[in-house]
């Protein structure tokens, strides 16, 4: 089990991906994988992240299940099982430093990207497997798979509703197999589930607190600093890479 310190750091990280995810809808693993990186080091970042965000997306996912695009869902599913196989290669066989430049650097892109609001036009069928394959090494690897599908959703001009529940269905199935690939290769150990039980009630604080300032600030106001946000983190993850190098 974590020590009090790293503990605490691990439910402000999940407290502020959770507000954050309230707030703008987006940014969760953003925001947890670098903080709890500098916690308990970037693999388990990468593993507890993925715990956490199976639960918070896979309430949505039950909940607005009707609006979700499944024939997408299932293309970028498909896509991302070969992806996530890879990914695992990665983070079991990349030391931790580099490990840690690779989430920096990851969220950084994936800032730019979300800033720009990059999409691809009129996306086809075989642009969700490439999106979920893209999503699926960066799941198990740096822990960040949001922005290939987000781009790809994006291009498809859904509105908010389903593009939502089309979004947190694919994570939440997406989710599921990245913690079987974790259990099965020992990632996922029972004082890392501990850990994480102790640190959750940090996410429906979060999520509360997320929804209370989405109600009281413009949404755009609040996504410029969202992004600035984790540009912050992202410099504290690379000077903490720097750290381990040394």
């Amino acid at each position: 089990m974590l020590e009090p310190g790293p503990l605490a750091l691990v439910a402000v990280a999940l407290f502020l991906g959770s507000s954050l995810n309230s707030l703008v809808g987006f940014g969760f693993a953003l925001a947890t994988v670098p903080l709890m990186a500098l916690a308990v080091g970037p693999e388990q970042a990468v593993v507890l992240s993925a715990v956490y965000g199976l639960l918070s997306n896979g309430a949505v996912a039950v909940r607005h299940r009707a609006d979700a695009d499944g024939p997408v869902v299932l293309r970028m599913f498909l896509g991302s099982l070969p992806g996530m196989v890879v990914g695992l290669l990665v983070l079991v066989s990349v030391p931790a430093g580099p490990l840690q430049v690779a989430i920096a650097v990851t969220v950084l892109v994936s800032v730019v990207v979300l800033a720009r609001g990059w999409v691809v036009a009129d996306p086809h069928p075989a642009v969700d497997v490439g999106a979920g394959f893209v999503s699926g090494v960066l799941n198990t690897s740096v822990g960040v798979s949001g922005p290939p599908v987000i781009v790809d959703l994006h291009g498809r001009g859904l509105p908010k509703g389903p593009f939502r529940s089309t979004l947190t269905g694919y994570f939440a199935l997406a989710g599921v197999v990245a913690l079987v690939l974790f259990a099965g290769s020992g990632r996922l150990d029972g004082a890392l589930v501990v850990s994480a039980a102790l640190a959750l009630p940090a996410w429906p604080l979060g999520a509360l607190v997320g929804g209370l300032l989405h109600r009281r600030f413009p949404e755009e106001r609040f996504r410029s600093l969202v992004l600035w946000l984790l540009v912050l983190i992202a410099v504290v993850a690379m000077l903490s890479a720097a750290d381990l190098w040394g």
